[in-house]
């Protein structure tokens, strides 16, 4: 059940961003999101079962309607526009044409919501089940299958490129952006292990019994991630490294003691709180082996699990 609530939600964020995007551009004359919504909900609606065709390619003379599926004979106009004067001057238009005469058009609302509309359009159109927003979109994507929300989500994180808003602190921020860069392949090149990982062995007087274990995590990642890191610190200026630095000292300590100074399971814990806000804060490139090596550089550094 979390996941397939993970999914939905990812899905509904997405198309609720592009709403907001077609109403904005709108309200600036800005169209040029309208011209390619054609082609992007020809695609979203083909994962709902559905097989329609740009109509203006089909047609040029098909000034009513954008996609059509010629199967189930359904015929959809996709606008910005929600007024019921825009409805019918589509429904006269679309049905004067004879080849037209057992199709259904329906109207997608990419913009503004549907109304409750008054007006008797006639031509068997139903403005319950044939105007459909962008919350109804969303309520016939709801009754999907897991698997079928995957592949909605997997294509809409192809198309849609949503802004991420800033919600966390801002050293919080730059650790996860420091995290997001390791975890990118193209960061990342391998590197020569140390010869000595903990020249000044810090984590053998602090940690002994778990020593092997933290060394043995840091050799082992090492080689993958230390290269990508450097590079990525280049952009910290003194101040934000010593706000960086204070931050995850006070977290890992409090992790600490409540693991009763066992740094293995403190360690972990402190990889799943980074692991849980790149996730609820959007990021999609990340792994945990990134975090973890980038914990057990602040660790040898003691800004992870300081001495006291």
């Amino acid at each position: 059940m979390d996941v397939r609530k993970a999914k939905f939600d990812s899905i509904s964020k997405k198309l609720t961003y592009l709403q907001q995007r077609v109403t904005n551009n709108n309200s600036l004359n800005l169209t040029d999101v309208n011209i390619h919504a054609e082609n992007f909900f020809r695609d979203l609606l083909k994962l709902l079962g559905y097989t329609f065709t740009n109509s203006n390619f089909d047609d040029q003379n098909s000034a009513y309607i954008d996609l059509i599926d010629y199967e189930r004979k359904i015929a959809i106009q996709i606008t910005a526009q929600n007024d019921s004067g825009k409805i019918t001057e589509s429904l006269n238009g679309f049905y004067k044409n004879p080849k037209y005469y057992d199709f259904k058009l329906q109207v997608l609302l990419i913009s503004k919501d549907a109304k409750d509309y008054t007006t008797k359009f006639g031509n068997n159109f139903n403005h319950k089940e044939d105007v459909i927003d962008i919350k109804r979109l969303l309520a016939i994507i709801h009754n999907k299958t897991t698997p079928e929300l995957l592949e909605i989500e997997r294509f809409l994180d192809k198309e849609v490129q949503t802004e991420r808003l800033k919600t966390e602190s801002t050293e919080v921020e730059t650790i996860m952006a420091l995290i997001n860069y390791l975890s990118k392949p193209e960061n990342r090149s391998l590197a020569e292990k140390k010869d000595n990982i903990d020249p000044e062995y810090k984590i053998n007087k602090r940690f002994s019994e778990h020593a092997t274990y933290l060394i043995g995590k840091y050799s082992e990642l090492m080689p993958v991630y230390y290269s990508a890191l450097q590079v990525a610190r280049r952009g910290l200026d003194d101040v934000m490294s010593l706000i960086i630095s204070s931050y995850l000292k006070d977290e890992s300590d409090v992790l600490l003691n409540k693991h009763n100074n066992n740094p293995r399971e403190a360690l972990d814990d402190l990889v799943n709180f980074f692991h849980g806000k790149l996730s609820e804060n959007g990021f999609k490139t990340f792994d945990k082996q990134a975090i973890r090596f980038y914990l057990l550089e602040e660790m040898i550094k003691c800004n992870v699990f300081p001495n006291n």
